[in-house]
């Protein structure tokens, strides 16, 4: 009986250590795909198993991938190599970010069987690659070497999220770590070109001052000439204005003297004229006198 007692406790505790084993944790961050191995359901259950933890059949496996924003990059020998429209060839070290949708981990999983890094480093890795190349064979390498890798890159982004969202990859961003790899002749022609085109641009700098200022000193003289034109006019019109005047002037006092003359003849008569006279005489009789008037000749002042 009491090696009967000793087997069932072992049976137990083993029983114990099995169920206790059969329990797999999630944890945040992460969601969990359940692949069945046995039976007719056997392959990759289609709900996913959440944050906690899960009791899980023996010939059951469970998965785990990441649903957090990730950040992979490929650089030195994983960078990309690539063509511009021209046939001339270019390196980048390109980066990714992006997130799972925890409910598209199931498909993901079933679709490529593999885990997170290798799905990075050969499906991801694989998009980005055409991308890249499909965008490059539109553009110049002077594109690239400019203002355009913005561009270039967005278009590049725009491809992969194209092929990778219906999967349930979110792209956040694809971007270029450091720079350009262009060949060291490539490079030396097109500093020559920037140069020979800023010198341009600085000359046709010049060349409009130069043009702007004769402008200003063109303005500034016809200015001054018709400055000029209009004092000349300014004083005609007050010279004529003055010579108008002064004849008004004479003719209005030439007219009042004639006015004046008339009103003094017409009022004129004999008995004025004698009793002028009368008051003028300085008592001499005069010298001639005819008929039955008397004519002061002398004396009359």
């Amino acid at each position: 009986m009491k090696i009967n007692h000793m087997i069932a406790c072992f049976i137990a505790c083993f029983l114990l250590l099995f169920w206790l084993t059969c329990w797999t944790q999630v944890q945040p961050g992460y969601v969990g795909v359940v692949v069945d191995q046995l039976g007719s359901d056997k392959g990759v259950e289609d709900h996913e198993l959440h944050v906690g933890l899960h009791w899980i059949s023996p010939w059951k496996s469970v998965y785990l991938f990441p649903v957090f924003e990730q950040n992979h990059t490929w650089e030195a020998d994983e960078s990309f190599n690539f063509q511009t429209s021209e046939g001339l060839a270019v390196s980048a070290e390109v980066g990714i970010t992006y997130h799972i949708d925890a409910t598209s981990v199931p498909l993901i999983f079933q679709k490529y069987r593999r885990g997170m890094d290798e799905i990075n480093s050969v499906f991801i890795r694989n998009n980005v690659r055409d991308a890249i190349n499909k965008s490059a064979s539109k553009m110049k390498i002077e594109d690239l070497y400019g203002l355009s890798k913005e561009a270039f890159f967005d278009e590049v982004q725009n491809f992969v999220k194209r092929d990778l969202q219906p999967l349930g990859f979110f792209i956040s961003k694809i971007y270029l770590i450091g720079r350009f790899h262009f060949p060291q002749n490539v490079v030396a022609a097109l500093n020559q070109k920037i140069e020979a085109t800023q010198r341009a641009q600085q000359r046709e700098n010049e060349l409009r001052e130069t043009e702007a200022q004769a402008k200003k000193l063109v303005a500034t003289s016809q200015g001054e000439a018709q400055c000029r034109i209009l004092e000349a006019q300014a004083q005609a019109t007050a010279r004529t204005a003055k010579a108008s005047a002064d004849a008004q002037a004479i003719t209005i006092l030439a007219e009042a003297e004639a006015k004046a003359n008339k009103l003094l003849a017409e009022s004129l008569d004999e008995n004025l004229i004698q009793s002028q006279a009368i008051k003028q005489w300085d008592g001499k009789l005069p010298t001639y006198a005819m008929g039955d008037k008397m004519m002061f000749l002398q004396g009359v002042r």
